[in-house]
């Protein structure tokens, strides 16, 4: 067999799907069937979840073949301080024991992911000097024994574990240097890059003792922290990988490349990728993402790149995954691509469409090959549709493929916390009070409701090789796709118009602001109320799978924005202007 372009070729599970045995069973055979060889069990807590440590409960210093052994020594102190503790520990190494097995009769490595740092609330009293007036203190000397101590007590439980794959720089975990709020004069002499520095040398130590990798991921959210992390990780020992989104901050498919990509020194690189789509409509709003990846795959593996996996569900999203949408061909494409990135969309369309029950019985090979046609016409257009949708030139215009709730959420979501332009400039554009600004934004929007109904009608007609049941699902969630795109037409339209004559610096008695005031700005909040009750009308009278059909179309949460967008104009002075007959 050829030698695969990426050999580390990963998936990835987050939160509930990290601790749910049987559909963990389902994904590595799914990982078998499709040639990947690393399964990421991705949870913050992950660790601090399966381990006590017994050193802080009162083990001694006597060897421990297992957890049990600690166990037999702390169950009194572990019911006196932390009761809801006691047992979950030992009862999760069972689960991981059984999981470790599993994938090591297919072949395949195991990973655990998770953010740093983490610990058990009860080490807060038994160490009150953590705290300072009240915030934890992110630089004390404690953290970096305790880092130390659960990690050689999980390799001494988990011998079986590849590796620890973490991200200290997020903000996302209990403690870290990112969001410490506390004053003490330690923590304000300390640089971020020195306690990330500090925080990943003491991970090292038992990882490297135990014969096992050490992942590091440069998940940040600013420039100014890509380049501390960056820093602090070009400094680790060479046999640290370096994990990159395969786009800065976050996974932004009209992002540019991660730059950091190719600039890790002398490092192994690993990238993510997101198939479920977090982003990009959660497989709602369709997204074959097949010619992004082969392009972006390509980039990375020049580059040096020689792990490549791919995240299939999203911790803020319980009971959804890409196995439950129409974006599970992007783990098809990823797995073919991974192996060879020459694949060509056509045999990963026709892989999907066999594994996932897509040809009727019987056909010729001709019409197998027409039904693959079909589907591809429709599917390589989705991610075209969807990148008009809940983005606005590129930039992310969504909260994780959600409509904005206000005025406010809105612009801060596009140009604070899912910033384009602090990695694209000239993307701010796009944005501006400005009638041109106005009129791209919704030319975008046209364009994609044109686009959708375009395939919505191409899958009016599969030919004979297409399974019967399957066309009509198609054609119903393609439906529902249109329906997200005309959501979002309103919302987009609403805002950029409310936003222009509230903020514009153009001629306010020019010809723009007058249509903009009188006729433009009247008919899409009109537009945008009436989509209230026709939302309503689909959450009843529907019953689409997955649930997340009637998260993303929810009515409610327009009414919300409808009711923000009235008061920000009265608060302006406008509303007796726009709705005076």
């Amino acid at each position: 067999m050829a030698t695969a372009d990426f050999s580390v070729r990963g998936l990835e599970l987050h939160s509930l799907y990290a601790w749910d045995y049987e559909w963990i069973v389902k994904c590595l055979d799914f990982m078998q069937s499709e040639d990947l060889n690393a399964l990421m069990l991705h949870r913050n807590d992950f660790i601090d979840l399966i381990v006590y440590p017994g050193t802080y409960f009162g083990c001694d210093d006597s060897p421990c073949e297992s957890i049990f052994d600690r166990y037999r020594q702390i169950f009194r102190t572990l019911y006196k301080y932390t009761p809801t503790r006691r047992s979950g520990p030992y009862q999760r190494r069972a689960f991981l024991k059984r999981v470790l097995q599993q994938a090591a009769k297919r072949g395949i490595s195991v990973y655990v992911e998770n953010k740093e740092l983490y610990f058990p609330e009860i080490i807060l009293e038994f160490y009150p000097h953590l705290v300072k007036e009240g915030k934890i203190c992110a630089s004390d000397p404690f953290w970096w024994d305790f880092i130390k101590i659960k990690y050689t007590e999980f390799f001494e439980e988990f011998p079986e574990i590849a590796g620890i794959i973490t991200a200290p720089a997020t903000g996302e975990s209990k403690v870290s240097i990112t969001s410490n709020r506390c004053t003490c004069e330690r923590c304000q002499s300390t640089t971020r890059a020195e306690w990330f520095d500090t925080l990943l040398r003491a991970m090292y130590g038992p990882i490297k003792a135990a014969g096992k990798k050490l992942i590091v991921r440069d998940f940040v959210f600013d420039p100014e922290a890509h380049h501390e992390i960056a820093s602090a990780m070009e400094q680790l020992p060479e046999d640290v990988v370096i994990s990159l989104k395969n786009t800065p901050h976050d996974y932004y498919p009209t992002f540019p490349a991660n730059s950091r990509i190719g600039n890790v020194g002398n490092h192994a690189q690993w990238i993510e990728f997101d198939a479920m789509g977090q982003y990009f409509g959660w497989g709602v709003g369709m997204a074959d993402l097949s010619n992004d990846y082969r392009t972006r795959m390509r980039q990375a593996k020049e580059k040096g790149a020689e792990g490549i996996f791919f995240r299939t569900d999203w911790e803020s999203l319980d009971g959804h995954t890409v196995f439950r949408s129409a974006n599970l061909v992007n783990l098809y494409a990823g797995s073919a691509l991974a192996r060879d990135l020459g694949t060509e969309n056509r045999v990963i369309h026709e892989r999907y469409m066999a594994k996932s029950g897509w040809f009727a019985e019987g056909i010729t090979a001709a019409q197998r090959a027409a039904a693959v046609a079909w589907f591809s016409s429709i599917s390589e257009k989705t991610w075209e549709v969807t990148r008009r949708t809940p983005f606005v030139d590129d930039n992310v215009f969504s909260d994780s493929s959600l409509m904005p709730v206000s005025y406010e959420h809105a612009f801060w979501l596009a140009e604070e916390k899912n910033s384009l332009k602090a990695w694209v400039p000239q993307k701010a554009e796009s944005l501006q009070p400005t009638w041109t600004a106005v009129l791209n934004a919704i030319a975008e929007k046209d364009d994609a409701l044109s686009m959708v109904d375009a395939l919505v009608r191409l899958s009016e007609y599969p030919p004979i090789g297409i399974d019967v049941q399957k066309a009509r699902e198609y054609h119903g969630l393609l439906k529902v796709n249109r329906s997200y795109v005309q959501l979002f037409q309103s919302v987009v339209t609403a805002l950029f118009l409310v936003r222009y004559v509230i903020e514009t610096e153009e001629d306010r008695t020019g010809e723009h602001y007058r249509q903009a005031l009188g006729t433009d700005l009247p008919e899409s909040l009109r537009r945008l109320q009436e989509s209230i009750p026709a939302l309503l009308d689909f959450q009843t009278a529907t019953d689409y799978h997955p649930h997340t059909i009637y998260t993303l179309l929810d009515p409610d949460r327009v009414s919300c924005l409808y009711r923000d967008l009235l008061r920000k104009l009265e608060s302006h002075e406008l509303t007796k202007e726009l709705f005076d007959e």
